[in-house]
C-alpha cells in the first residue's frame, strides 16, 4: 500500500515535535495498576512529510504492563529507533496508590498522589502532588484552645540522574509536614494524628525549607522545584510558598 507519510516534503520545515497526545492507556508502574495519560513525540526531518502514528502505540504496547523509570528511558530510545528520529519526548501522568497503615490500629487503606514523568531524550523529570496537613504555629502560640489546621498540597518537580522510588519522596514529604492524610482512621488513630500535628506545627515556609534540606542531600536529584499550598480553614485565602534548588 502507498506510504503517504514517507513522501518527500519540499517546504524545508523541520518540526520539533510530532506524535500523539492524551492517550489514556492501562499501565502497571512498579506493580501499581493504574491508568496513564500519554503524550509521545519525536522530531521530524524537514524532508519527510509525516510521522507514522501507529508506531507510537506499538512501542507503548511493549512497555505498558511493566513500567518503571528505567523502562521509560528504554521506551524513549525505542521511540527514536522505531520512528527514525533524533529526539524523543514522553509524558505520562497517572494516579499512584500506596498502601498506608493507620498509626495505632495498623488498619490498611490506600492513599493517592498524582504523578507525572517527562522523558526528554535522556533527561528524566518527575512531578508529584502529595496531600499533607499543616498546623499553624502562630495559632498554636496565641490560642488557649488548640490551633487551626488544614489539608495542604505539596507539588514537587525533580530532575533525576538515577531511579528514585515514589515512596522515598513521599517519606521526605511526611517528615517535612505536620501530618499526612489517611483514608481510614479509627478513634485511637485520630487521637494520635491530631496530637502529632499539634506537636509538629508547620507554616508553608517550614514545609518548603525542611523538604529542601532532604532534596539537597539526595545525590540522585540534580534539580528540584517545590510548591506548597495550604487550603486555609479560617482565612479567605490560601497560604503559598515555593522554591527552586540545585540546577532546576
Amino acid at each position: 500500500m502507498k506510504d503517504v507519510q514517507s513522501e518527500l516534503d519540499s517546504r524545508g520545515i523541520y518540526i520539533h515535535g510530532v506524535g500523539i497526545s492524551d492517550l489514556e492507556y492501562p499501565i502497571i508502574f512498579d506493580g501499581n495498576h493504574t491508568i496513564g495519560n500519554f503524550t509521545m513525540l519525536v522530531d521530524l526531518d524537514e524532508n519527510v512529510r509525516g510521522t507514522h502514528m501507529s508506531r507510537f502505540v506499538e512501542v507503548l504496547n511493549k512497555y505498558h504492563n511493566n513500567l518503571s523509570e528505567a523502562k521509560l528511558l528504554e521506551m524513549s530510545k525505542e521511540l527514536k529507533k522505531a520512528l527514525e528520529a533524533k529526539k524523543s519526548y514522553i509524558k505520562v501522568s497517572f494516579p499512584y496508590f500506596s498502601l498506608r497503615k493507620a498509626p495505632i490500629t495498623k488498619l490498611k487503606s490506600y492513599t493517592k498522589c498524582d504523578i507525572t514523568y517527562e522523558i526528554i531524550d535522556e533527561e528524566m523529570r518527575l512531578y508529584l502532588a502529595i496531600p499533607i496537613i499543616t498546623l499553624c504555629p502562630c495559632s498554636k502560640a496565641i490560642s488557649n484552645y488548640g490551633a487551626h489546621n488544614q489539608r495542604a498540597l505539596v507539588e514537587i518537580g525533580l530532575k533525576l540522574n538515577e531511579d528514585v522510588k515514589i515512596t522515598e519522596i513521599a517519606k521526605y514529604v511526611e517528615k517535612s509536614s505536620s501530618g499526612m492524610v489517611f483514608s481510614l482512621l479509627k478513634r485511637e488513630d485520630e487521637k494520635y494524628v491530631t496530637e502529632h500535628m499539634y506537636d509538629n506545627p508547620h507554616f508553608v515556609e517550614d514545609v518548603v525549607r525542611d523538604l529542601s534540606l532532604f532534596l539537597e542531600k539526595d545525590k540522585r536529584i540534580d534539580g528540584y522545584k517545590i510548591k506548597v499550598i495550604s487550603y486555609e480553614s479560617i482565612h479567605n485565602h490560601n497560604a503559598f510558598s515555593e522554591r527552586e534548588g540545585k540546577a532546576w
